[in-house]
């Protein structure tokens, strides 16, 4: 397949070795934080409480980037085909999934403000820029005529506004108490359900 300018069009295969690759990076560098933790002998249940924040926050986030692979994997199946804009919002969705660990370690850290208003805009930025991705796919014709690939996409705008609706509160909240912006994140599960039946209800049907 040509582009209009008469050269080939990019291949989905390394666009997604790329990616897989990236994905595999952060979500295997999460673990850095643990790394150079000391426990000690007699107090192994105190050293391991003590890391309580750490261990919420690397489950957190090793969720959220293996959800957002599993997306990503969706995004490919329903495309037939690349271009180079959609390489480059590629690159800027991949730079946000690979900035996730450093907003995951400042969470580990304990209950700041700042680490959890950075952790809630790097949610909403990864979610956003995939949508961007997803959009410009959309625009240059990429996406599979076929049923499926038209009610994925169509999937894509609801789920985005819900993690955005479900982080979005948390940024004010956490001048308030970071503990309990933190915990408005689980919005963020009931509003994809809603999503869901939301996006089934006015789906383009083929």
């Amino acid at each position: 397949m040509e582009g209009d300018d008469g050269r080939p069009l990019p291949s989905l295969d390394r666009l997604s070795a790329l990616s897989d690759g990236i994905f595999a990076i952060a979500i295997t560098i999460l673990i850095l934080p643990l790394t150079d933790v000391q426990i000690r002998d007699g107090q192994v249940v105190g050293d391991l409480l003590a890391l309580g924040h750490q261990f919420l926050a690397l489950i957190l986030s090793f969720a959220v980037i293996g959800g957002f692979w599993v997306l990503h994997h969706d995004d490919l199946l329903a495309l037939r085909g690349a271009s180079r804009r959609l390489l480059v919002a590629n690159l800027v969705f991949l730079f946000f999934v690979v900035m996730l660990p450093f907003p995951t370690a400042l969470l580990g850290d304990g209950d700041s403000i700042a680490a959890t208003i950075i952790y809630a805009g790097s949610i909403m930025g990864t979610a956003l820029s995939s949508l961007v991705l997803w959009r410009i796919a959309e625009q240059d014709g990429l996406v599979g005529g076929d049923g499926w690939a038209r009610r994925w996409g169509h999937g894509k705008y609801w789920g985005t506004a819900a993690v955005v609706v479900g982080f979005l509160p948390s940024i004010p909240l956490a001048y308030v108490s970071p503990t309990w912006a933190r915990i408005s994140w689980a919005l963020a599960l009931p509003l994809s359900m809603l999503a869901d039946r939301l996006e089934a209800r006015t789906a383009i049907r083929p």
